[in-house]
């Protein structure tokens, strides 16, 4: 079972960062201070590639721009090059809403003008410096990986939790993306950017778009996995909160192994009897009881995504390109994708919390998974599963180290499965106690 570090390890981002980043330890991310200055304390390291022998100068030459702000930030923009910034800070997805592309497209004609960038970000600067003796980390070797000298890295950062890892996009100083790259830092991010680069390293099934891999290696001991461009559409072609078409579902499950088996025998199965050793009695009950609701019934199963949400999906002209595979498996029953995209939507877009929205999910999903061709009779039993796979995911994070308190979308769902098996026991029950009819005594 992988284990995360604790959660509360490194609260701050920056400490966070740099030493996966160069995990000698001779490297710091220094924030200005609020007056935008360094302190003297600072001045020992400026020149960072005269510091490390043979480091490139890439975005150690200028530093970074943190947004919101240069402590806590959610990206790192390049500031030394305009091009490179602008490209950074452009953000266009299937969840963005109009007014959001308003504001990515205003925050591109920012960095375009870096007097106008400096005034807006120039007391959120934040600078790489290097002891004497420090070697070339991850960046450093990127930029020799794809043989450009002056590459430049913008980092996304998501918030706090056991599978966060650095994002980050690489770039050349005139902007042009040359492909994304993840580094693993704890067992649970290298399991799943290793699991990342198999499907990243399979076939696309049309008119699915994904991410190529370009590469998977080891730098500094940290485990990189390098995705190709994507395109992003400037113009919504859906609505935010539009489930994507069914063919691109039926594309998602056609990436992996297809057609119909009993539940005890599909490979999804198998992953939810691999946590039962750490289940409570409750979980492992409620799951008991779903196994034996679904009976000899061979159920359609494929690939899922495992987090098919409007941010993970881009609609451009040339069709709908997926990225962000890390959870993806296979042998799963054909549906949980949708059921997921609902529950992720009244999540982050709408604001519901983890009961509603599953009660959004359970309204929707039907009518969505008929469009699929599911059977009348299996489209119950799918959803009822896709619970189950929110309780497995649920145990594992537990088991991994996540805190028990920020599970929120499993309990809720045990709780459902619970509610489902106590229906259910209560009209066995009846049935078993009920005195036959008079028709039923005769035959």
């Amino acid at each position: 079972m992988l284990h995360a570090e604790p959660e509360d390890r490194a609260p701050d981002p920056l400490a966070w960062l740099a030493p996966i980043l160069w995990p000698d330890g001779r490297t710091r991310l220094v924030p200005a201070a609020a007056d935008g200055r360094f302190g003297a304390a600072s001045t020992a390291a400026v020149d960072v590639a005269a510091a490390v022998p043979g480091r490139r100068s890439g975005p150690m030459a200028a530093g970074w721009w943190g947004s919101p702000d240069g402590t806590a930030p959610r990206i790192l923009i390049p500031a030394g090059a305009p091009g490179a910034a602008r490209r950074a800070v452009r953000r266009y997805h299937d969840g963005f809403s109009p007014g959001r592309r308003l504001r990515s497209a205003a925050a591109e004609a920012t960095m375009l003008v870096p007097g106008v960038a400096a005034r807006a970000l120039g007391r959120h600067r934040i600078r790489v410096e290097a002891d004497p003796g420090a070697t070339r980390g991850v960046v450093e070797w990127l930029g020799e990986l794809l043989d450009e000298p002056d590459l430049l890295v913008a980092v996304s950062l998501s918030i706090p939790k056991s599978n966060r890892k650095p994002v980050l996009q690489l770039l050349t100083p005139g902007g042009i993306c040359l492909g994304w790259a993840k580094v693993a830092w704890s067992p649970i991010s290298e399991a799943l950017v290793a699991n990342e680069a198999d499907w990243l390293d399979r076939p696309a099934v049309a008119p699915l778009i994904t991410p190529r891999l370009l590469h998977d290696v080891e730098l500094c001991g940290r485990r990189v996995v390098v995705a190709s461009p994507v395109d992003v559409g400037r113009r919504p072609r859906r609505r935010p909160d539009a489930p994507p078409p069914p063919a691109i579902l039926r594309a998602v499950a056609g990436r992996g192994s297809t057609g119909r088996v009993r539940l005890g025998e599909s490979i999804w199965w198998h992953s939810v009897e691999a946590v039962r050793p750490n289940a409570t009695d409750g979980e492992w009950t409620a799951i008991a009881a779903t196994a034996v609701a679904a009976g000899d019934r061979r159920l359609e199963v494929g690939a899922w995504h495992g987090d098919l949400t409007p941010w993970n999906l881009m609609t451009t002209r040339r069709g709908v390109q997926l990225i962000d595979w890390e959870l993806a498996a296979d042998g799963a029953p054909v549906g949980f994708d949708l059921c997921h995209f609902h529950t992720q939507v009244a999540t982050e877009m709408r604001g519901a919390g983890p009961a509603a929205a599953l009660d959004r999910s359970a309204r929707l999903s039907p009518q969505g998974l008929a469009t699929l061709g599911i059977d009348p009779a299996e489209r119950n039993l799918v959803w009822r599963l896709y619970l189950v796979e929110l309780v497995r995911r649920s145990i594992a994070l537990r088991a991994a180290g996540y805190p028990s308190e920020r599970l929120t979308s499993g309990p809720a769902a045990l709780d459902r499965l619970a509610a489902m098996a106590r229906r259910e026991a209560r009209t066995t029950s009846t049935v078993a106690t009920r005195a036959p009819s008079p028709q039923e005594v005769d035959r």
